[in-house]
């Protein structure tokens, strides 16, 4: 069975809790690397299929020789694109855009729901995992209408990640500044006790006393937080 980063993990039991039934779904990896988040789908029957996308050939490659050797040639596609270009989605999709920067998720997300229209992209899940931006990310989702089905975090290698789990329902709605750079969902886990949320969410305390002074939204959160805090 495929290994895994701790990081990927967390990913991969965020795609596990969006699958309804084992092996009824398909997974759609965007920029996919070596294949290995498929891989783990693949080999614990988790998926139907699985489509991998890389904007570059290189990577691409090395996804699809992966998924050959290990023998799921007929159950995985990979194409070279730009994020969900070509890609059409189905009912019961679950795409997994994860380790890039928020930005980059905003963008192409908002490109899938123009190409594949509202009707689809609410048969659709979406899991997330932005390496900065997170609070753009947040706004962005809130704004255009998704909802949130779940939220982790994970510390890989000294290194703290989260991810997201959205649905799209089209009801636009606002977070606040502090749900936007902690999380509305991670709130919730850090109020009842969470001690991984409690150590992310110390982690970013020490960041935002920085980025506060350039950044008005993130002072916001942080004097939200130490005011909710009792600090």
């Amino acid at each position: 069975m495929q290994e895994l980063t701790v990081r990927l993990e967390m990913v991969y039991k965020q795609v596990r809790s969006a699958v309804s039934e084992p092996g009824s779904a398909r997974v759609i990896d965007v920029g996919s690397d070596h294949g290995y988040l498929a891989l783990r789908c693949l080999d614990t029957s988790l998926v139907s299929s699985a489509v991998c996308t890389e904007i570059h050939k290189a990577p691409a490659k090395r996804s699809e020789t992966a998924l050959i050797l290990a023998g799921y040639k007929e159950r995985s596609e990979v194409f070279v694109t730009d994020g969900l270009n070509g890609v059409p989605l189905m009912e019961g999709d679950i795409v997994v855009i994860a380790g890039m920067g928020g930005l980059n998720i905003i963008d192409i997300v908002t490109r899938a729901l123009k190409d594949n229209g509202s009707e689809v992209m609410k048969k659709v899940t979406f899991v997330l995992q932005p390496q900065k931006s997170n609070d753009a990310v947040r706004k962005f989702l809130a704004e255009t209408g998704f909802t949130y089905q779940d939220e982790s975090v994970c510390c890989d290698r000294d290194i703290f990640y989260n991810c997201m789990r959205v649905t799209y329902k089209g009801d636009s709605y606002s977070l606040t500044d502090e749900e936007a750079c902690y999380g509305p969902v991670l709130l919730e886990r850090y109020n009842e006790g969470d001690k991984e949320v409690i150590a992310y969410f110390a982690h970013l305390d020490e960041i935002f006393e920085i980025r506060q002074r350039s950044n008005h939204v993130v002072k916001s959160a942080l004097e939200a937080r130490k005011k909710n805090e009792g600090k």
